[in-house]
């Protein structure tokens, strides 16, 4: 079996799909991941087949600007799905295309926020299914106005327009922990997954400091919107020390790093990536910016979280989720100052029912089923597509929903 996998050139976008991309590569299954020229490397050296297609984040963010000079001095929330549908889908659509019209995948799979996938998909007559970030999944109204803005992309690729649900395709593969979604539940059906963070090549864990000290991870993420943050790292570094906690921080700013090591080298750590699932066993605390990945790793781990949104929405919908399961406190962006941080600090440090309800968490986590499950429910759906007969197209089914001979 052929398997396409597309995502955004960004290691948030890429990363959450390696596992069911691997397993299905170990079942002897033709995998290619179609992503942004500068993931392609990094791909390779997890085994997997790259493909360079759509346009790289940096690049992205920069024709954001360049079309919407406004978006400069606005939270990414009023503009980061504007973004996505209208300059990603297309550059995405328009190198798609071509790869599936010379190798027909029998399957496409992408990730929650690549939007070109599903048109190509579905203009070649090949089925899709949606991998999650991990974040809640949107609201029901949400994914109603981001098919309302992606509709003219699907016409003029000579598709009809999919409804809100189905954008998702034929499957979701869902690895937001259940309880995270309250007593209501996604308003969707979805396959649970769990979602191990690949061991990254390169360079090791920091070691734990043989003082009684706490140990913090802060990490805002790979993405420079969000992560190059001096003041806020700063000052949260700051708080930090000061409630006798040793840090270890990832920032891609080295002006950056050497100020805070210049503080306290045995105190505090600065890399440019770390491997999180190692380092999180031996940490007390995490503060991050709500984006999926960290958060994941965190709860895997059992170690309560601060989580500052920096602005996009799947960061507040994962911020609100953890905080009100009780493994988190959150300090919205405008409510940021040295007192909201040292406040939300005792609390974490004091109480211990935040590690409780993480650690249930990690309990929950570990009990969902796993990439190589996933793996064969997609299988599934493309051996669907194989049995009927030839030129045969069938309404895409609601997501999550199984075909009647598909298997468990």
């Amino acid at each position: 079996m052929r398997v396409l996998f597309t995502a955004h050139g960004a290691y948030g976008h890429v990363l959450p799909m390696v596992g069911v991309a691997r397993a299905l590569a170990d079942c002897g299954d033709d995998v290619r991941v179609a992503t942004g020229e500068s993931l392609c490397p990094t791909l390779a050296s997890l085994g997997l087949e790259a493909v360079r297609a759509g346009i790289g984040d940096d690049d992205l963010v920069a024709e954001a600007h360049r079309r919407w000079p406004e978006t400069r001095h606005q939270s990414p929330a009023s503009w980061a799905v504007r973004m996505f549908s209208d300059i990603a889908a297309p550059a995405m659509l328009a190198d798609l295309a071509p790869i599936i019209d010379s190798w027909r995948p029998h399957l496409v799979g992408r990730e929650e926020g690549e939007h070109g996938g599903p048109i190509a998909a579905a203009a070649a007559n090949v089925p899709w299914v949606t991998h999650a970030w991990g974040s809640p999944l949107p609201s029901q109204a949400r994914l109603e106005e981001l098919a309302e803005s992606l509709a003219p992309l699907w016409r003029t690729a000579g598709v009809t327009a999919r409804c809100a649900d189905g954008l998702y395709g034929a499957a979701v593969l869902d690895p937001c922990p259940l309880s995270l979604y309250g007593a209501g539940g996604p308003e969707v059906s979805a396959r649970p997954l769990r979602a191990p963070a690949p061991a990254m090549p390169g360079e090791h864990h920091p070691r734990r400091s043989p003082s009684a000290r706490a140990l913090t991870y802060v990490g805002f993420g790979t993405v420079p919107l969000y992560r190059d943050q001096p003041d806020l790292i700063e000052l949260v570094v700051t708080a930090l020390l000061s409630h006798d906690s040793d840090v270890v921080i990832t920032t891609g700013d080295a002006d950056l790093a050497a100020r805070l090591t210049s503080r306290d080298p045995r105190r505090v750590q600065a890399r440019r990536w770390v491997s999180l699932p190692g380092l999180l066993e031996s940490c007390d605390l995490v503060v991050s910016h709500g984006g999926a990945g960290t958060v994941l790793a965190a709860l895997t781990a059992g170690t309560p979280m601060l989580l500052l949104p920096r602005g996009a929405p799947s960061q507040a919908r994962m911020s609100d989720a953890c905080a009100a399961r009780g493994a988190a406190r959150t300090v919205p962006s405008t409510r940021i100052t040295p007192a909201t941080i040292n406040a939300a600090l005792r609390s974490l440090f004091a109480d211990d029912g935040f590690r409780t309800a993480a650690q249930q968490v990690a309990k929950e986590i570990a009990s969902t089923p796993g990439p190589e499950d996933a793996a064969l429910s997609l299988r599934a759906i493309a051996r669907d597509r194989d049995r009927r007969p030839r030129g045969a197209r069938s309404a895409t089914p609601p997501p999550g929903q199984r075909h009647p001979d598909q298997d468990d």
